[in-house]
């Protein structure tokens, strides 16, 4: 699992010059470092060091290749410290057990061990309590707040996270806003709660893509977040509601709802966790065990949704072609850990409730015991999050525009379950205005 780290960068009076223009406009900076390794789905803090002192923190990516072992280090969002911090005091104030390698790093500069990068956060802190808004998501009362929190609110969180996740890549939209995740004090209601981009539910922008929701009068009716993401390039965005009845640590899982407003079309996926078992004289295996109750239950229900779309005109136009208009999938994964600071998506076995119920009635994933367990090797074939990603981002699968406009009644239906319900809407992206279409000054004043 990707964790946070924290980088020293240390600037000759040149490049800190340098570095000083680019935060000034605003723009992102690149510095050649050694070579080092680090995932770009977790956050890399960057300790920005000139003349002795560290002047600026920033949020950093590993870039590509900058020569024979160097690599490009692009540091963005940089926040200048009120009044530097003097590397000397700073080094004097680590807790002794850190201090070796972490000094070897403030001198050297390079990447600090997770320890070390912790170590280096909670020590900045207490020189200046005010130094860094982005400090506080890496600190030691962030992990105890959360550590303190419900097991079952923990896992919930996780399941909403991969939700958000899920619809930000259908959607192509960034993942790393989900990185400014900060809770507050108290358990949060939803996922959602911890995002800056957080808007109340009157805000204009959420309530317009509501209203091209199928559905929309049966979600304002129940409580919930919304939270609207967006590109600067494209100007495309996508609306994430949750919508959950109960509180956090007595939600029973998440599904999420996603709907692409170009295509007409929704699609919906139910998550699944599968447990690790240990195998004799062989590594462990990640399975799902049946029967599950719970899980026929919801998919009788998903057998009821799919009589009222058979029973709809059948469609006739290019924007509602689908290779299936079954919108349901299940997600079989590892059982998910709440980890705010990892953007990457949960690997997992993303099938079709089809090709589902052909597997669950197959022999071949009866076990040695006559027990019956879905495993990686005997389901044979799956989506994985790259494909699922593929088919669903352009409406290959789902319900087609007809069929979504029946879908209120099995809205209402999935808000009732006892689960919070994530429900993504990637409205029409706007249409750019053709230059002959542009007002002349002379028409604009003429009235």
């Amino acid at each position: 699992m990707a964790r946070a780290s924290g980088f020293v960068v240390l600037l000759t009076k040149d490049r800190m010059d340098a570095f000083l223009g680019c935060v000034a406009e605003e723009r992102a900076f690149a510095e050649p470092v050694a070579d080092f390794q680090h995932s770009r789905t977790a956050p890399l803090v960057c300790f920005v060091i000139g003349a002795g002192k560290l002047t600026h923190i920033g949020l950093g990516r590993r870039g590509v290749r900058a020569g024979t072992g160097l690599s490009r280090l692009n540091i963005d969002k940089a926040e200048e410290l009120s009044e530097p911090i003097s590397v000397r005091k700073l080094l004097n104030r680590l807790p002794k057990r850190s201090a070796a390698s972490i000094r070897k790093r403030f001198r050297s500069g390079g990447l600090l061990t997770e320890k070390g990068f912790f170590a280096v956060v909670e020590t900045i802190r207490q020189l200046a309590p005010q130094a860094s808004s982005l400090l506080d998501r890496f600190s030691e009362t962030r992990t105890d707040r959360i550590r303190r929190w419900p097991d079952k609110a923990r896992e919930n969180l996780a399941q909403q996270k991969e939700a958000v996740l899920t619809a930000l890549s259908i959607a192509g939209l960034s993942r790393d806003p989900v990185q400014q995740w900060a809770p507050s004090n108290e358990t949060p209601v939803s996922f959602l709660d911890g995002l800056p981009s957080v808007r109340l539910r009157e805000d204009p922008m959420v309530v317009n893509d509501l209203q091209n929701l199928p559905g929309f009068d049966v979600i304002k009716t129940y409580p919930y977040g919304a939270a609207v993401f967006e590109s600067e390039e494209t100007s495309e965005r996508l609306t994430v509601i949750l919508a959950n009845r109960l509180p956090l640590e007595e939600q029973t899982g998440t599904d999420l709802i996603y709907f692409n407003e170009t295509y007409q079309s929704f699609v919906m996926v139910q998550y699944k966790a599968m447990e690790r078992e240990d195998r004799r004289d062989e590594p462990a295996e990640a399975v799902y065990r049946l029967p599950d109750a719970q899980l026929k239950k919801e998919i009788d229900r998903m057998d009821a949704v799919l009589g009222v779309l058979k029973a709809c005109a059948p469609n006739t136009d290019i924007g509602g072609y689908r290779l299936t208009e079954n919108p349901f999938f299940l997600k079989l994964c590892p059982r998910l850990v709440f980890n705010p600071d990892d953007v990457s998506l949960v690997p997992g076995m993303y099938l079709p409730l089809d090709y589902w119920k052909l597997l669950e009635n197959d022999p071949g994933i009866k076990g040695p015991r006559g027990g019956l367990r879905i495993t990686y090797e005997n389901a044979k074939r799956h989506f994985d999050n790259t494909s699922f990603t593929t088919v669903v981002s352009k409406a290959w699968v789902g319900t087609t525009p007809n069929q979504s406009q029946v879908l209120q009644d099995v809205i209402r239906a999935t808000l009732e379950t006892g689960k919070a319900v994530a429900i993504a809407i990637k409205p029409k992206k706007p249409a750019e205005p053709r230059a002959d279409d542009e007002e002349t000054e002379e028409e604009a004043l003429d009235v």
